[in-house]
């Protein structure tokens, strides 16, 4: 999925409000939160499961615009924290108005596998 913007505005409209409800999805094994910053964008991944669970993730991020294009690629294990979740990755990006960004997380938990997308 590529999504192009022409105000940090509507960063909140495309995300949904997730990153701004307390309990994580009763459904969904992880989310990509976008969290608006002073100087562009964070990233934050994040993976749901029962405490003390443990499995493993791939992130990937990418980034297009008149300045480049730019690929982050992340990955490893984690362990569910006591309230059901782990931040598995925290990105800082940079915002063009033009930019366009795309990431897919991809986690393996006792469960199977998970994809989220942004």
């Amino acid at each position: 999925m590529r999504l192009i913007w022409s105000s940090l505005v509507f960063v909140p409209l495309v995300f949904g409000c997730a990153a701004a409800t307390a309990s994580p999805p009763v459904s969904d094994a992880c989310e990509i939160r976008a969290i608006e910053t002073s100087m562009g964008m964070r990233l934050e991944s994040v993976v749901y499961g029962a405490p003390g669970s443990m499995g493993s993730y791939t992130l990937s991020l990418l980034k297009s615009g008149p300045g480049g294009t730019s690929e982050v690629r992340q990955g490893g294990g984690y362990e569910i924290g006591p309230a059901g979740d782990a931040v598995v990755s925290i990105t800082e990006v940079s915002h063009d108005v033009r930019d366009g960004y795309s990431a897919v997380m991809t986690v393996e938990d006792p469960s199977g596998h998970h994809r989220c997308e942004l």
